[in-house]
């Protein structure tokens, strides 16, 4: 069994502007760091299906957040959450990056210890 890093390239189109915390940069220095390592297995996100997210969060919830994302820009959902066009396909696989992890893990495929980026 190995490490796993689930990840997707829609990570790095999650924008939020200058001086924030979650930057492409760091995901991409991130990765790159990661890729010299031979003993780490890299998988993409699942879909989330709609009935797991209803597991935990309403659906007018679900229907909020679908509608929040701009067409262009930035948009500040709260006090420090800011989202992009293309936030939106990050959100939805940063979830389903939870559900490759436990698959992988209860399938004895990967370690305990997964890297999410």
């Amino acid at each position: 069994m190995k490490t796993a890093i689930v990840n997707s390239e829609s990570y790095e189109k999650h924008i939020t502007g200058d001086g924030h915390p979650e930057q492409p940069k760091r995901v991409t220095a991130i990765k790159e760091k990661l890729k010299k390592r031979k003993d780490l297995i890299w998988e993409k996100p699942d879909h989330v299906p709609e009935d797991i997210l209803a597991m935990t969060h309403s659906k007018n919830y679900i229907e909020n957040l679908k509608n929040s994302f701009p067409k262009t820009g930035l948009k500040f959902l709260d006090g420090d959450t800011v989202v992009s066009p293309n936030s939106k396909k990050a959100v939805f696989e940063a979830a389903g990056s939870t559900i490759r992890a436990i698959d992988g893990i209860e399938n004895n495929k990967f370690k305990k210890r997964i890297l999410f980026i």
